[in-house]
């Protein structure tokens, strides 16, 4: 084993298809060839494997049309008069807090439903389907699912 490591993989596998040729050969195993008339099956695409949500668990604010028009102007509409700081309690299970605004940052740690949170929407970001805020401590959570038209909150505020 330590000469097929040593030969590289190309030269191992050359190595093993050769052993496996000979003892094919040796044995009289071989494959029939295919039948012309007959079609070959085709395999089924396997679903790829979905990530789960950043606010995972019952308890999420589902909103219809104006509720999800009303959180994509908080992105677009930056007003001053609007607290920077919105304070309100997570509303799901469990709700990921990443190092950064979205899915491909790691998660830091989990907080759960009913926890206190302070999120900065003056530097709300859309990215990988979800608003992404800050926290004070600068880490990141995901507290609204952008979907088809409608969408739902993972945070319940009480001044934003």
């Amino acid at each position: 084993m330590q000469v097929g490591i040593k030969l590289g993989v190309g030269a191992a596998a050359a190595v093993l298809a050769g052993s496996a040729l000979s003892l094919g050969a040796v044995a009289g195993a071989s494959e029939p060839p295919p039948n012309p008339g007959q079609q070959e099956e085709s395999v089924p695409a396997q679903p790829q494997p979905t990530q789960p949500e950043e606010g995972q668990g019952p308890g999420a604010i589902v909103v219809g049309p104006e509720g999800a028009a009303k959180a994509l102007e908080r992105l677009e509409k930056r007003d001053p008069r609007r607290a920077q700081w919105c304070h309100g309690r997570v509303a799901v299970s469990k709700l990921n807090v990443r190092s950064g605004p979205g899915t491909n940052h790691p998660v830091k740690y989990v907080v759960s439903s009913g926890q206190s949170i302070n999120t900065d929407w003056s530097r709300i970001i859309r990215r990988h389907g979800y608003l992404w805020v800050p926290l004070s401590n600068n880490y990141w959570v995901a507290d609204y699912k952008l979907g088809d038209g409608n969408g739902k909150w993972y945070i319940k505020y009480t001044n934003c």
